[in-house]
């Protein structure tokens, strides 16, 4: 097959739609596509009922190539996918050996009775060659009609990601493309998206038009990526690592990284770097930062462990926050903060801790301390750095912005080399 750059997904079930399951195989297929040169040009969620899967695949027949269809392949009665696909495509639904072989191999191995409506999912169009998944009882299918390749797939991640990874992936890296995509990104913090256009685009102007720049902001942080389209893939990848270069250059320490590096990868990579151990003593983040921290793996080289101390009484027994410091300043101040930091690295014996206390609502703030006001700290017990945090009124958001501020300080520390 030439050129199959026309990629389209189609994500399949009610639950999508009311915002009961988050669509996250529509992110990882894109991710994994992006990684052989191919990005997702339109993608359709919709229901599961009849005339919305044909009205998504029509659509997708106009603008596609390749089109990515996960969800519905089950045994239960909702579950219509296939026999709408076959009905698309114009073939018949035919019981498959192969299939049902597979089905029996599962539910053996969890010693489940197979029941009719199991074997229901053996009926496949006739087309369609199988994708293997050892993962689940319903198979991938693999169509071709009228010169588009169709897939389809289970709706639970873990599955469609296996056979996207074992079965999907290698038949289309044997596509001759004439051209590719290639992506990077860079990312920064502690600068906003507007100062950063200001930076940088005026180093940008000589940028060829087949690639893109496109600023992405998340909690604290903002992603830059780079992207394009090119039939020299050497050549394009050379481009935008030279494009990065320049972005790396002016923006100097805002930059904490590159394509899929993340906040907690970078510092535990400079904790390794500097063989130390870090902890959390965390009050309002209620453990969020040691969790961002420990889903990295390989995280048992330089983190220690935390203390969630919630309550007065834990800070003062667990980190020996003083009782004076309590009462003349308050559980939300800097100087409380600044002591569940030097307690943390002593009781936790560690040489860099991070904090948090705060408010993070939705009720309980004062006239002195509203809602939203947080104090973070990092650092050990000679050397600490604080900020203050005035947030909003969204407790979610307050928490999951304090936690990654407080690692982005425990980088700044480690930065400054403060030991």
């Amino acid at each position: 097959m030439n050129n199959p750059l026309n990629v389209s997904i189609i994500t399949i079930g009610d639950e999508l739609l009311i915002g009961q399951v988050i669509d996250s195989n529509s992110a990882i297929m894109g991710q994994m596509l992006s990684a052989i040169g191919l990005a997702v040009s339109r993608r359709w969620c919709i229901a599961d009922k009849r005339e919305e899967i044909l009205y998504a695949m029509q659509e997708a027949s106009r603008h596609s190539d390749l089109v990515l269809i996960t969800g519905g392949l089950g045994p239960t009665k909702d579950d219509i996918t296939k026999k709408v696909i076959a009905e698309f495509l114009g073939v018949e639904l035919k019981y498959n050996e192969q299939a049902y072989t597979h089905l029996k191999e599962i539910l053996d191995r969890y010693k489940v009775e197979i029941r009719d409506m199991h074997v229901q999912q053996c009926w496949l169009p006739s087309n369609a060659q199988i994708l293997d998944n050892k993962l689940g009882t319903a198979v991938g299918l693999w169509m071709e009609h009228r010169g588009i390749h169709w897939v389809v797939m289970p709706g639970v991640p873990y599955e469609m990601e296996y056979i996207m990874k074992h079965g999907v992936i290698p038949r289309i890296s044997k596509f001759e493309l004439a051209a590719q995509y290639r992506q990077t990104t860079v990312l920064t913090a502690g600068i906003g998206e507007s100062e950063i256009a200001h930076q940088i685009e005026p180093l940008l102007t000589d940028m060829p038009n087949y690639i893109q720049l496109a600023y992405l902001p998340g909690t604290g942080m903002v992603r830059l990526r780079l992207s394009g389209n090119h039939e020299s893939t050497s050549m394009l990848e050379n481009e935008l690592l030279q494009y990065v270069q320049i972005i790396k250059n002016r923006l100097g320490d805002f930059v904490l990284g590159t394509d899929d590096q993340n906040l907690s990868w970078i510092l535990g990579q400079m904790l390794k770097d500097r063989n130390l151990w870090i902890g959390t003593a965390e009050s309002c983040t209620g453990g969020m930062m040691a969790q961002m921290i420990t889903a990295i793996p390989g995280s048992s080289a330089y983190f220690c462990g935390s203390a969630v101390t919630y309550s007065e009484t834990l800070k003062k027994n667990i980190l020996g926050v003083q009782q004076q410091t309590l009462t003349q300043y308050g559980v939300v101040s800097e100087q409380t903060v600044r002591e569940m930091v030097k307690g943390a690295c002593m009781h936790l014996e560690v040489d860099l801790a991070v904090a948090s206390t705060g408010i993070a609502g939705p009720d309980g703030g004062t006239v002195e301390n509203p809602v939203g006001t947080i104090w973070i700290a990092a650092g050990n017990r000679d050397h600490v750095l604080c900020q203050k945090l005035q947030l909003g009124k969204d407790r979610t958001r307050n928490i999951e912005r304090a936690a990654t501020m407080g690692l982005l300080l425990a980088r700044k520390w480690l930065l400054q080399d403060m030991r």
